[in-house]
């Protein structure tokens, strides 16, 4: 697990939004401290050095107790090609 950051705040439609101290891959997977699922990276934006990161809570956790909190990327290898053209592109 790596220290993603602390969540600052719930969105009027039930995400989190975290202040990160690196930018995530999508879809990454955030737990908390206890190795809890919390939810999905959804979306990184804001300035480069520390952005913020849009999560999309999974399951039946109780968000109003969650700011403040230390949150966490379970670390996981991407092995798939990204966004790049084929050879007849």
């Amino acid at each position: 697990m790596k220290l993603l950051g602390v969540i600052q705040d719930i969105t009027f439609d039930g995400r989190l939004v975290v202040r990160a101290s690196f930018a995530p891959y999508p879809r990454d997977r955030v737990v908390d401290n206890r190795n809890r699922p919390l939810g999905q990276v959804r979306r990184v934006f804001g300035p480069v050095d520390s952005p913020y990161v849009m999560v999309d809570p999974t399951g039946k956790n109780s968000l109003l107790g969650a700011v403040g909190k230390q949150v966490y990327v379970e670390e996981v290898k991407h092995y798939g090609k990204g966004k790049r053209r084929d050879r007849r592109d």
